[in-house]
């Protein structure tokens, strides 16, 4: 090991004859100097570290004046140097001894964490690059195969990605950046790399190989391969930027978004400009330099954006994170959206006048459920189970709002989670499945009486049986929407008990939560569910399958289909959450090849996961009844297991 520039722990003692100077930038000693303790030249700072680096991989520990010698003060050899392995062994000797972390100097503790910083941007750097490496090399499996057709290229160069704010994470991760941008298909990488400079080629179901590994959608997978193919491909000095470490992820997130519509031969341009401009601004004002540079060069690209966004218009409920639920409207038209909102807003303050209590926020809420349910709270004012005033905390009815008309993007905007509801997958309209799966103790309308709105449950509805009945609180689960805390389980169920279209089904459950048995209650019970104590259960077949619920033909029975998706409620492939409901029944040995309908040999794929299934490279089995491995054409192997619901 080098010798260390301040071996002694007082600052102030004289340095040992023959000791190693340090390089310029450790401030273990004198904070002043009047004389700095190296020259700064850069063979000598070179070969110091080069001692650095022979002593550590030789396993000597590194103590705190050889980190302080690197260098990490403000303008030292460290703080000035690029990602790569000496500063990472440097970081790594530094971070992972408490005792040297603990001595440091404020100003080298700074550069080690701008050092790390510098890191994450090559690493995330280099994740990018390996994703877009494997996703766009030539498929193995189909040697000389003609690379797929690109789709037409929304005009004039479209861009990826939703930017992402002060917080976000590091382009490599979080939510497809891509497709729903572009004005593209984002289920089709390819399409949403069609025109990049390269021409890249996203080979088929690359996305769904990464997924497992990766811990994520395949959506959300097939969105960082297109995010990847788009900064390298657009953005070559960002992207360059980001790989020497100066610039964070979220800088090339934001220069990504903002030049997404840019016309070709400005990108250029933009893209240098951008880069530059990155390494000394903070999220917000790179976002507002990058906004403004956009429009600068290319006025016409803010229409662009809102013309391709409007494609994207959707309406979506959502679950909170505080358990309670929001509807998203995005991407609608201006004008329209400022008349709907002077509607809501003009009913809220009718309630108001008709004597309806609540404050003008509250109203706009009960007014807007009320458009949207086609009544009127003025005539048929809501159940008194129901919250009318959920910002009356102090039971005054007064949180301080004042009579402001407000503005449509009041309060916060949680991203939606997902469609919630769906058609029952089988069992008539409607179908409330649960591990008592039911919702209600044989009581006329429920605990809730017969007010208040009704649901025709054409979602599963899990709600354990104790729940219902008041003597648990175990959450439960809507399809498609989420965990439902015990009261709202309640809820829910009652207003399902109120409508005649509702299907009542049961699942028992094992100790472990998996589904041991099921039975559904025949025809509507518009009085509540039926006691499950009067119902004949099916067994759900786990381990060693002896056949005795195969079926002669190809689809299988209603009975059959209902005891496959208790035991796995979602498609069986890694990551997927799409629910049975929505997804096709698969033989996993297809029926032609001799496969048999039975509970051991079919299990729900969605569309996406049954046609990759089929793929060239891909080998599916179920070694028993509602457990499932994947093998991918890498080679690597994934398992899924039946679903394990809220006990």
């Amino acid at each position: 090991m080098p010798s260390a520039p301040f071996p002694t722990p007082d600052p102030d003692a004289p340095e040992p004859a023959g000791s190693r100077s340090a390089p310029a930038g450790g401030s273990d000693g004198d904070p002043q100097p009047s004389e700095p303790p190296w020259s700064g030249d850069e063979e000598d700072s070179a070969a110091y570290l080069g001692e650095l680096m022979a002593a550590a991989v030789a396993g000597e520990e590194l103590t705190t004046g050889d980190i302080s010698g690197a260098g990490f003060g403000q303008d030292g050899t460290a703080q000035q140097m690029h990602p790569g392995p000496v500063l990472a062994t440097l970081v790594h000797a530094a971070t992972t001894d408490e005792k040297i972390l603990a001595t440091l100097s404020d100003d080298d503790l700074i550069g080690v964490i701008t050092a790390v910083r510098r890191i994450g941007s090559f690493a995330a750097w280099a994740e990018m690059t390996a994703i877009r490496e494997y996703a766009t090399r030539p498929d193995p499996r189909r040697p000389g195969a003609p690379a797929p057709a690109p789709a037409p290229a929304p005009a004039p160069a479209p861009g990826a990605g939703a930017g992402a704010g002060a917080g976000g994470a590091s382009p490599a991760g979080g939510a497809s950046p891509a497709a729903g941008a572009r004005g593209v298909d984002a289920r089709d990488p390819n399409a949403a790399v069609a025109g990049l400079p390269g021409g890249p080629r996203v080979r088929e179901f690359a996305a769904e190989e990464l997924a497992p590994d990766l811990h994520l959608t395949w959506q959300s997978a097939a969105g960082q391969i297109v995010y990847a193919c788009t900064v390298a491909a657009r953005l070559p000095v960002t992207f360059a930027a980001l790989r020497a470490g100066k610039i964070h992820p979220v800088h090339l997130r934001i220069i990504e978004d903002e030049t997404a519509y840019l016309a070709e031969q400005y990108l250029a341009e933009a893209d240098a400009k951008l880069a530059a401009a990155a390494q000394s601004k903070t999220f917000g004002e790179l976002r507002y330099h990058a906004h403004r540079l956009v429009l600068k060069l290319d006025p016409e690209s803010a229409l662009r954006r809102k013309k391709e966004a409007r494609k994207d218009a959707h309406v979506r409920p959502f679950r909170e994170a505080s358990g309670n639920a929001g509807m998203s409207a995005r991407e609608l038209p201006p004008d329209e959206v400022l008349a709907s909102w002077q509607h809501v807003d003009q009913r809220a303050r009718d309630l108001r006048a008709a004597g309806i209590p609540g404050t003008l926020k509250e109203l706009r809420v009960r007014a807007y459920l009320d458009l949207l349910q086609e009544r009127d709270t003025r005539t048929t004012p809501p159940s008194p189970q129901e919250d009318t005033r959920p910002g009356d905390t102090d039971g005054t009815g007064d949180v301080g709002e004042s009579d402001d008309p407000g503005s449509p993007d009041e309060g916060d905007n949680p991203g939606d989670t997902g469609d919630a509801g769906g058609p029952g997958e089988s069992g008539g309209p409607g179908e409330s499945d649960g591990p008592g799966k039911s919702d209600g103790p044989g009581e006329s309308g429920g605990p809730g009486g017969n007010t208040g709105p009704s649901l025709a449950a054409q979602v599963n509805l899990t709600i354990p049986w104790a729940t219902w009945q008041g003597s648990s609180s175990t959450p439960g689960e809507a399809a498609g929407f989420g965990l439902l805390d015990h009261e709202t389980a309640r809820d829910l169920a009652t207003a399902a008990a109120r409508h005649p279209d509702t299907r009542w089904c049961y699942t028992a459950l094992h100790p472990d939560g998996t589904a041991a048995a099921h039975a559904c209650a025949p025809g509507p019970h518009p009085g509540g569910p039926p006691d499950p104590r009067t119902l004949t259960f099916n067994a759900v077949i786990r381990g060693p399958c002896d056949h005795a619920q195969a079926q002669a033909g190809y689809r299988p029975s209603r009975t059959l289909r209902h005891l496959i998706t208790a035991r796995n409620t979602t498609c069986t492939a890694p990551g997927c959450g799409q629910p049975a409901a929505r997804c096709d029944l698969d033989h996993t040995t297809p029926w032609h090849h001799g496969g048999l309908t039975c509970p051991c040999n079919i299990a729900p794929l969605c569309r996406h996961h049954h046609r990759c299934k089929q793929a060239q490279g891909w080998w599916l089995e179920q070694p028993e009844p509602g457990v499932l491995r994947w093998r991918t054409p890498a080679g690597r192997t994934h398992t899924t297991t039946p679903s394990i619901y809220p006990v």
